[in-house]
């Protein structure tokens, strides 16, 4: 019989060596570290109507897009260029609909090239939209001034 007589390494630990404790620095440096800031938040851009609201019941009628087209087109009128006016003012119309102040400078602007017919029609299709006393009156004789001219 052979008896085997092992030397116990198997399952022997190694020696347990301690490490020194980390040496944490009792003062901080002399500079700070200066984080990156962020710039301020600037707050979001208010859009206000450019239109003035004559009574607190009354609705804006016009979209800014639709009021610098009007304006656009007024500019155009005024420089005899009827036509690109019209342009303009069939595009402000589409954007806000119930606008009568934008019916009534396109009335004026079918007027200017001599078509009364058209420019009767646009004025009555103003006055159907509720406008304030001044544009009604404005429009009544747009649309007389129109119907002359038939």
């Amino acid at each position: 019989m052979i008896a085997l007589a092992g030397c116990g390494t198997k399952y022997a630990q190694p020696p347990q060596t301690q490490s020194p404790p980390a040496q944490v620095p009792t003062t901080l440096p002399e500079e700070p570290v200066l984080l990156p800031t962020l710039p301020p938040a600037t707050p979001p851009e208010v859009i206000r109507p450019t239109t003035i609201i004559t009574t607190p019941n009354e609705a804006a009628r016009s979209l800014p897009a639709a009021i610098a087209l009007r304006d656009q087109a007024s500019r155009a009128a005024a420089a005899d260029n009827h036509s690109r006016a019209i342009g303009l003012l069939e595009r402000a119309i589409r954007i806000s609909p119930q606008d009568p102040l934008t019916f009534e400078a396109l009335a004026e602007s079918h007027l200017a090239l001599d078509q009364p017919g058209t420019a009767l029609q646009l004025a009555r299709r103003a006055l159907s939209l509720n406008p304030t006393a001044a544009q009604r009156e404005s429009l009544t004789l747009l649309a007389e001034k129109s119907q002359a001219l038939q």
